[in-house]
């Protein structure tokens, strides 16, 4: 947490805000370290975000919420990371290098974590594992000598800003089947 606290690997990022400058503070992962299941975004959303050190806090984040409170659970019982540990500027995507000197960061979180389950939020996380995996299917992956489940699905921002509305209930409503059949 320390290192990907105080990492300044991209130029320009990892700073605080100033009256010229967005903020882009790093943030590591959050929740039960010893949860079975890991979520897996693709960068921080914003002052939000920074300011709670939560990835998925407000905006998006309130679907994510819905559909862990649906499981009667609550957000710190589960282990929510990003691919890239801090907030672009301007909401951009996050570039090619950014996710290449944050993947040492994730890759640490993995082992050390455990998972028995991997649900991964939108195209860069489902990258990290298989680019040619589709959103919105599952699959097993072998890592660490562990067969693990692994979610590829859409974005929460995807659902939220740039799908039909009535797609929102649904996808609440699969989140919350997948985090509900392995959170017992």
């Amino acid at each position: 947490n320390e290192r990907i606290r105080h990492c300044h690997l991209c130029e320009g990022l990892n700073q605080q805000a100033s009256q010229d400058v967005e903020a882009t503070l790093n943030a590591p992962g959050y929740g039960d370290v010893n949860s079975k299941i890991l979520i897996i975004g693709q960068s921080l959303c914003g002052d939000p975000c920074i300011n709670s050190q939560i990835p998925f806090t407000e905006g998006c984040g309130d679907l994510l919420d819905e559909a862990i409170d649906k499981c009667g659970d609550r957000k710190n019982q589960m282990y929510i990371t990003n691919v890239v540990k801090r907030h672009p500027p301007n909401n951009r995507a996050s570039k090619a290098h950014e996710k290449k000197n944050c993947r040492e960061h994730l890759v640490q979180e993995l082992m050390f974590l455990s998972p028995n389950v991997i649900i991964c939020l939108g195209g860069d996380a489902r990258d990290h594992f298989d680019k040619n995996a589709k959103l919105q299917t599952n699959d097993e992956i072998l890592f660490n000598k562990r067969l693990i489940n692994i979610h590829y699905l859409y974005h929460p921002s995807y659902i939220d800003n740039y799908s039909a509305k009535e797609k929102r209930q649904p996808y609440i409503e699969m989140l919350a089947d997948i985090i509900g059949q392995h959170h017992a």
